[in-house]
């Protein structure tokens, strides 16, 4: 059994936090000479622009620390100012200013007497594995700090930068993403045509660009496109979908070959749809002889069929309806390859159970792209009906599968693998006090942090409510255990909010490997990884113990 770690930074936040609220002190004094000024002289623009922007800062950091109050009234302010600024005549001199200031002052209080500790926790992680690394664009310091800690709990490098300007002299690593304030420069370019400004600032960047900002509008998210940008996000940053988009975006699922089976009883052109097709990177098998249809479809599980439509005492579309009379193979797509003129014979043929025509001659560059994309949507269409959509993990039954598949793999060519369960603590809590939504985001941070922190080739599933399993691949128990224990503490360094209030959540894990127990099968795994976890729930929680034989 391996203990929760100990060597919690719980304070380094909080000092970050402290020193926000103190950074807060000063900029209400500087608010309060702002508005004074614009007391005296309600025409002058130069102070409403300077009010403006000491708003949109409060606004993109406030809700981060916590103040969800201070934050949301300050946004609503600042957005009737930037009306007022873009104002052929603007309304300035109608604000209320003072009233302003002291709805914000108590915002502050409210927030301050509600949540007088976020309570983050972010832990060293010990994965082997290459983190994916961000740069950071963002001028607030403190904002960039908290930023940085939260993207390295859930398993990513961070290069913080406090203006964009500086990203042209690094020459290092390149990034595999960048995370940009949409304000991110102090350039005077930016503010005349930002656009123009982070087309020019990224015209060498190859990786994807994701920008921020307290500004959520229609503009704002169309000018980060217009930018180059992949996304906007609106401060404060929600971290479990910010990762979550970073995780799909930086670590896209492996893509096996697509598998093509080519029915044509002319050899000649089907090596020759073979040849052009394996050169695309497909796996392409032929088959001339329509009465072993089905025992080559059930070895090689085409994606795919290319089916003459005349074939020596048998129809194309014979064959496709006789597919689609086995469940299993009722619906592969299969794409007729014919000359066939008659219109009323392609409709039957189609209707039998065919999915498109390619003419004869064939266009080889078409058929490529026709297969690859039906290839893609089909495996998009499996994957939706296999995949838990809180999480985009396996589902219960097809996790259940990957277990029985990896099994049975490993008795023809023999490796070791993994068999992990995992649980949220005390999750009946969470629901109980801040509700079902909040529990479900809870739940949707640990898939996230799953499918960032393990491997394309492992097989990684929602069991159930609150219970996740794993199929780690060529993975020793010794060596599950370190990479659930480096995932368990990176989860609970993430912190959660609601109404207001911050907290975090724990995992507890059972695990198992089929070396430790050869004469189990599949099941037998799973029951014991599942009562290694019952043992890790009643020793404490908050820990990850192994099975016993």
């Amino acid at each position: 059994m391996i203990k929760a770690s100990s060597n919690s930074l719980t304070a380094r936040m909080e000092t970050l936090r402290i020193a926000y609220n103190k950074r807060l002190k000063t900029d209400f004094k500087e608010l309060d000479i702002l508005v004074e000024r614009l007391t005296d002289d309600a025409s002058n623009t130069e102070y409403l622009k300077l009010l403006h922007s000491c708003f949109h800062k409060m606004a993109g950091s406030a809700g981060t620390f916590g103040f969800q109050q201070l934050g949301r009234k300050v946004r609503e302010y600042e957005s009737l100012l930037s009306e007022a600024l873009k104002a052929p005549q603007p309304l300035h001199e109608t604000f209320p200013f003072a009233d302003w200031l002291d709805d914000l002052q108590t915002a502050l209080k409210a927030d301050q007497k509600s949540n007088p500790s976020v309570g983050i926790e972010t832990r060293q992680s010990s994965l082997s594995l290459e983190e994916p690394l961000i740069w950071l664009v963002e001028r607030d310091t403190i904002l960039q700090q908290y930023l940085t800690h939260q993207l390295q709990s859930f398993g990513f490098s961070v290069k913080s930068f406090s203006d964009a300007l500086h990203l042209a002299d690094n020459p290092a690593k390149p990034p595999d993403c960048i995370l940009v304030d949409h304000h991110g420069s102090q350039a005077k370019a930016l503010l005349s045509d930002p656009v123009l400004f982070w087309q020019e600032c990224f015209k060498t960047i190859d990786c994807p660009i994701l920008f921020m900002g307290a500004e959520e509008s229609f503009n704002a998210r169309l000018n980060a496109l217009r930018s180059g940008g992949h996304g906007y996000f609106v401060k404060p940053l929600d971290m479990i979908k910010l990762t979550s988009f970073l995780a799909q975006l930086i670590k896209p699922e492996k893509v096996e070959p697509e598998r093509l089976l080519i029915v044509e009883d002319d050899q000649d052109l089907a090596r020759h749809c073979q040849s052009y097709l394996e050169q695309a990177g497909m796996q392409v098998v032929c088959l001339d002889h329509p009465q072993a249809l089905f025992e080559t479809v059930s070895h090689f599980n085409p994606d795919l069929i290319l089916m003459d439509l005349w074939l020596p005492d048998i129809s194309g579309a014979e064959m496709a309806s006789l597919l689609r009379q086995v469940d299993r193979w009722a619906h592969m797509p299969v794409i007729y390859l014919s000359a066939e003129s008659n219109v009323h014979l392609r409709h039957q043929a189609l209707l039998m159970g065919g999915d498109a025509f390619v003419e004869k001659p064939l266009d080889m560059e078409f058929l490529v792209r026709l297969c690859q994309d039906r290839v893609r949507r089909v495996r998009h269409l499996k994957q939706t009906q296999n995949q838990d959509s809180l999480t985009g993990l396996l589902k219960h039954a097809s996790i259940k599968e990957a277990i029985q598949n990896h099994w049975e793999y490993v008795q023809r060519q023999p490796q070791v693998f993994s068999v992990v369960m995992l649980d949220i603590d005390h999750f009946k809590r969470v629901n109980d006090t801040y509700g079902h939504a909040v529990g479900d985001l809870v739940i949707s941070a640990v898939g996230t942090l799953l499918r960032q922190r393990f491997r394309n080739t492992d097989k990684l599933g929602r069991y159930g409510g609150e219970e996740f399993t794993l199929v780690l691949i060529d993975c020793t128990a010794e060596n599950a255990m370190s990479m659930v224990n480096a995932m368990r503490e990176a989860f609970a360094a993430i912190q959660f909010t609601a109404n207001g209030q911050s907290f975090s959540c724990t995992l507890s894990a059972g695990v198992v490997d089929n070396h430790l127990c050869p004469d189990d099968g599949p099941e037998a795994l799973l029951e014991r990884a599942d009562n290694a976890l019952y043992n890790a729930k009643h020793t404490g929680r908050n820990r990850t113990c192994l099975a016993t034989h």
